[in-house]
């Protein structure tokens, strides 16, 4: 009995529908938090990776061009052309690479191999020494002007004895080959090394200490930088998110990682130009990510906690003032108005509501009776009204008579008499056979070629009939007694006795869209005057909305009746001026398409 209460089951629903929301909100609130905050963050960085990433490149697009002093300056490149030839040739050449040494930042020293002296210079401190001999190796790659780049390594002496080393335990070597390009000749090697404090520079803006990762990785998976103080320059890096990296085919993008101890999201934006292919890429633990979004989430929870002792005790109030049935009547009547009058409603109550909702399920369903009743009256009516234009067009006559008259004219020798009877004994019998409304054309084409034959004989050879209609639609079906009535009009409105030929011409086609079928039936009569015509147009369109309104004979509006009656307003009827010089009707029936 305790359940039978409509207000102890309000307050068991309305506790449970508002607890399990507001604690499903939490969760959905905190994985929706941290969804968003991963993307902002995500999107914060890599728009931070781009910007570390234009730094670097142009950081490194300055050192490249410093190179370019031994072309810029006529002097030096034709040293270099035609070889160092005495004292002052030297000095220039010099004077060139301490000219580069204050360009190139964080210049550490440079070394230059002259192919035709086969000689080394280098510059170390603003320090030069000269020497023949040297075990420079030469990169395969390095030739016809291109430059590449050395990954991190200890300052090379280059063979070169008794000179000071660099300040910096590691340098960043830009290798270029100067070539002329006019003679296509090799005229040396230019090496500068730098010192990595620049790139760290840079680096150290696009990542916060203890929380992220940054490295910058070659084309051959060899450090350039590391946020972690790894060894860089050595050997390449085998982890399996570097080669993850290195397999993507973007040049930029992020996605997650759970391997290796690191569970997270990997960002990377690579950097490409004619002399270096380096990778930059940032790990972003999920502690970071989240980080951010459990604050969030926390703060979220206390604010609901509150709030929910607020709505416990508001449907603790409500729960005495509402009741859940009141709902659903409503909720029930909304379908009803609507329009789903098929509703069933929940009557399996023992309260007050109960009855109230199975008294008002029992008022529905008279009401779906009394629908269905006057449907099917409808149905019936429109069936009379089917039959009553249809007899309308039935001549009746004796066709036992026809047959005895058609018997006589044999025996007395009169078949032209015989053939005339019996194409009238067979308009009779197809006409008067009221239970086959819906015939074939040719069956209805059938009746027309006996009705014209009769015609015929009455007017003489003067009359012309033609058919234009393909094999295959001759088994559509049609409407029984729709082509001869317009055949007929001819010969009642549009013959002229005094024409030398008379034609008559049934054409049908099926639409572009394979929806519709189109008959035709035009003459070569005396037509209609523009007038006419338009008040005909205007009848018709009465008659279209006034089906059964009285109209009788075998006239158009009787014609239109009966199509739309057959195909629920679908199917039409339109006249116009023949294209034979007289006047022409055309039908439109719909084709029935599967499913239909």
């Amino acid at each position: 009995m305790l359940f039978n209460s409509i207000r102890n089951k309000m307050i068991v629903f309305l506790l449970a529908a508002t607890l399990i929301p507001i604690l499903a909100s939490i969760v959905i609130t905190y994985s929706l938090t941290t969804s968003r905050v991963t993307k902002e963050t995500l999107k914060t960085n890599t728009d931070l990776l781009f910007q570390g990433k234009t730094n670097l490149l142009n950081y490194m697009n300055a050192l490249h061009q410093s190179t370019f002093i031994f072309y810029n300056d006529s002097k030096l490149f034709s040293i270099l052309d035609d070889g160092i030839a005495n004292f002052r040739d030297e000095q220039e050449i010099y004077r060139g690479m301490q000219l580069l040494s204050y360009t190139a930042k964080d210049f550490e020293q440079a070394h230059l191999y002259i192919r035709k002296n086969k000689v080394h210079y280098l510059l170390v401190n603003d320090r030069s020494k000269r020497s023949f001999l040297g075990n420079r190796d030469i990169p395969s790659d390095l030739f016809k002007g291109r430059s590449s780049i050395e990954p991190p390594h200890k300052p090379n002496n280059y063979g070169i004895v008794s000179i000071p080393k660099p300040n910096s335990e590691q340098v960043l070597t830009i290798n270029s080959s100067l070539y002329y390009l006019a003679a296509k000749k090799e005229l040396g090697i230019l090496s500068i090394d730098i010192s990595l404090e620049g790139i760290q520079e840079i680096c150290e803006q696009l990542f916060s200490h203890g929380q992220e990762e940054l490295y910058i990785i070659d084309e051959s998976q060899r450090l350039i930088y590391s946020s972690e103080q790894e060894t860089v320059g050595t050997e390449p890096l085998t982890t399996n998110w570097v080669k993850q990296v290195m397999k993507t085919a973007s040049d930029t993008g992020s996605f997650a990682l759970h391997q290796d101890g690191f569970s997270g999201e990997i960002i990377y934006d690579k950097m490409v130009n004619p002399f270096l292919n380096w990778t930059l890429i940032k790990r972003i633990p999920n502690e970071t990510l989240h980080k951010t979004a459990r604050e969030v989430a926390l703060i979220n929870s206390g604010i609901v906690v509150l709030f929910l002792i607020l709505t416990i005790i508001a449907t603790m109030f409500i729960a005495f003032q509402l009741t859940a049935p009141i709902k659903k009547l409503i909720r029930s009547l909304n379908q009803i108005q609507s329009g789903n009058l098929q509703i069933h409603i929940d009557v399996n109550r023992k309260d007050e509501f109960g009855i109230l909702a199975r008294r008002f399920q029992q008022a529905m369903n008279t009401i779906n009776q009394m629908i269905i009743r006057e449907y099917e009256l409808e149905l019936a009516r429109k069936s009379n009204e089917l039959q009553v234009l249809q007899v309308q067009t039935n001549p009746h006559f004796m066709n036992n008579a026809l047959q005895s008259i058609g018997t006589l004219s044999l025996q007395k020798q009169e078949p032209e008499i015989y053939h005339l009877i019996t194409s009238l004994g067979k308009m009779m019998r197809y006409s008067m056979n009221a239970g086959e409304p819906i015939v074939s054309i040719a069956r209805e084409l059938d009746y027309v070629k006996a009705y014209f034959a009769l015609q015929r004989q009455r007017f003489g050879k003067q009359l012309q009939y033609a058919v234009h209609i393909d094999e295959p639609l001759l088994q559509l079906q049609i409407p029984k007694m729709i082509l001869q009535p317009l055949v007929e009009n001819y010969f009642k409105h549009g013959f002229d006795v005094h024409t030398e030929t008379g034609a008559i011409e049934i054409s049908g086609a099926i639409s572009a869209d394979s929806r519709w079928l189109r008959l035709e039936v035009s003459d070569n009569g005396k037509g209609i005057t523009p007038a006419h015509l338009k008040a005909l147009r205007e009848r018709l369109a009465i008659s279209k909305s006034a089906i059964g309104n009285g109209e009788s004979g075998i006239g158009l509006p009787n014609i239109l009746s009966r199509l739309k009656l057959y195909y629920n307003e679908t199917a039409n009827l339109e006249v116009e001026h023949s294209k034979l010089g007289g006047f022409s009707v055309v039908l439109w029936i719909p084709i029935e398409q599967e499913g239909d």
